[in-house]
């Protein structure tokens, strides 16, 4: 009996050793990916650009934003076809400000192969160099090789990139595309995708309902016709003549993203936030706060203030306690709840994140039964104040027989509410002359939510003259709308906010993020977007609560 208990203490210490171990290499290995990561920005960051089509006699836009990569210092750009028209003149907007004008190139996107293979190409015309990312090779790639995004999405709006890590899911499926889990949304389209080395191997391309499917048009493919992209012409099919080119000689220096175990991250200061009068629905995760200098008879918890109900309980180790909300901040979201003493540990300020100077960062959101969520820091801290929605129309409209004329109505859209009918013929909004097809698009764009424009024009010969009042664009039915559980209800509009792509559902905000290392980066505030959670640095969080602790307890 002693010789069996003897052998299960050995058993369980050589357990616990394996476990130590393996957890010492995954923190290895972690660091090993994010010095990586480092130094793909620090090669290849200034070279991914935010682009939109111009006028080309105004320079005002008339084109949605698209992203792209500079990968010559004469500034050849490589984008998705889809994005450019050849000939036409776009803005390029470089990551440290500067801008310069490009003419788009060749694109090929062939209409009989379904738009494939959503390769462009676009010369920057401004004199000078420019700073450029190098080529890879999309054939070194093998699955599970990291992979670094980094481009523009439309819905956060920032005049700066933001990065997304993940790995090569498939290198070459039937369609001609790399698959990887680099998520992607509207905006991102033309954007580039790294190796380990700070190559390009792809270009963004499309996506899936399944956030891990992201399709990417491969680098081997603006190398086979790199000189028919140089013609400014829309390809109707394949070019024949495929260019050769060299292999990688770097091959063997890829590496494959790190994948960590959940029982090798400890959960510490998540608590659950749930509906008193249904204790198994939670409605939102909390954050245990130790303050620096008071805490009384109190145990004090941070979380999502537009998630709270009016009754709810805190469930800490499967234990419920009451609870009530201290105080609130707006700008941020943010509630204080305080609930009686308990011995739990709380988060410190002894260790929590005072830089965001290294986007690409492993990070980790504790959930409840110590499930956890993997993800990438995004950005640095940005204030995140939308801007004004630009107001939506609902009605399309081609160049018909020298005529701007409405071809489609959105259903019960603005423009078919005030009377507006397909084959009208608008010659004028608010007052500006609409001779050209860039015309319609570019003073449509320049009016947002609630305002009311004039649309006068010609039906059957008869002139019209229309008012209409703009209204919000309505989801269209992107695969990027349709991702689990949607964004949260209040997602925008903070003081203070950083990117990460975890895939978070609205009620799992109000948790605290960690890097691996278990430094306290912040806590989770919304589920923005397909690519994009935000969460509140932990400064902030720190600074609410001991500035609401100033009053008496």
């Amino acid at each position: 009996m002693k010789s069996k208990k003897t052998a299960f203490v050995l058993l369980k210490k050589i357990f616990v050793l394996l476990l130590l171990t393996h957890s010492v290499l995954t923190a290895q290995n972690t660091e090993i990916q994010d010095k990586a990561i480092k130094k793909v920005l620090e090669k290849s960051y200034p070279a991914a650009v935010k682009l939109w089509g111009i006028d080309s006699l105004n320079l005002k836009q008339n084109s949605p934003q698209f992203s792209g990569v500079v990968v010559t210092q004469e500034g050849i750009i490589l984008t998705a076809a889809h994005a450019i028209h050849p000939g036409n003149f776009y803005r390029v907007h470089f990551p440290d400000g500067k801008t310069v004008k490009a003419k788009a190139m060749g694109r090929m996107g062939i209409k009989s192969m379904q738009g494939r293979p959503d390769i462009g190409m676009l010369k920057i015309i401004d004199p000078g160099t420019y700073p450029f990312a190098e080529m890879g090779w999309s054939d070194s790639m093998s699955t599970d090789n990291l992979c670094i995004s980094i481009a523009y999405p439309t819905t956060l709006n920032q005049d700066i990139p933001t990065i997304r890590v993940g790995k090569v899911a498939t290198v070459l499926d039937p369609w001609g595309f790399m698959v990887s889990t680099c998520k992607m949304e509207p905006g991102d389209s033309g954007g580039p995708l790294f190796d380990n080395l700070g190559r390009v191997i792809a270009i963004h391309s499309r996506i899936a309902i399944d956030e891990d499917i992201n399709y990417e048009s491969p680098i081997n493919l603006f190398r086979e016709y790199w000189d028919n992209l140089l013609q400014p012409i829309n390809y109707a099919e394949l070019p024949s003549n495929k260019q050769q080119f060299t292999s990688d000689a770097l091959k063997d220096k890829l590496i494959n993203n790190v994948s960590i175990p959940s029982y090798s991250l400890v959960a510490k200061g998540t608590v659950e936030i749930v509906s008193k009068v249904d204790r198994a629905e939670v409605v939102a995760f909390g954050t245990l706060i130790k303050p620096e200098k008071k805490s009384g008879k109190f145990t004090w918890i941070v979380t999502k203030s537009s998630l709270l109900i009016n009754d709810f309980l805190v469930k800490i180790d499967g234990k419920f306690y009451n609870a009530k909300v201290f105080t609130t901040s707006l700008p941020n979201d943010l509630a204080l709840i305080k609930i009686n003493k308990i011995d739990k540990e709380a988060i410190s300020k002894t260790k929590v994140a005072n830089s965001f100077e290294n986007p690409g960062t492993t990070l980790v959101s504790f959930l409840s039964d110590n499930k956890n969520e993997l993800s990438s820091l995004g950005s640095r801290v940005f204030e995140f104040k939308t801007k004004p929605a630009k107001g939506y129309f609902g009605a399309g409209a081609n160049f018909i027989k020298g005529n701007i004329t409405i071809t489609s109505l959105g259903p019960d859209s603005p423009a078919a509410k005030a009377g507006l009918k397909v084959q009208d013929q608008v010659k004028f909004i608010n007052g500006i002359a609409v001779i050209k097809p860039e015309d319609y698009g570019r003073e449509l764009m320049q009016y947002a939510v609630g305002d009311t424009i004039s649309i006068k024009g010609l039906r059957n010969g008869e002139e019209f003259d229309y008012a209409v009042v703009l209204g919000e664009s309505p989801l269209s039915d992107h695969p990027a709308n349709k991702f689990q559980g949607g964004r949260s209800e209040r997602f925008d509009n903070f003081e203070s906010v950083f990117a990460h792509d975890a895939k978070l559902q609205p009620h799992q905000c109000g948790g605290p993020v960690f890097k691996t290392d278990g430094t306290f980066m912040g806590i989770n505030i919304a589920r923005f977007s397909r690519t994009c959670s935000l969460a509140i640095p932990a400064e902030v969080i720190f600074s609410f609560v001991e500035s609401s602790l100033n009053t008496e307890i």
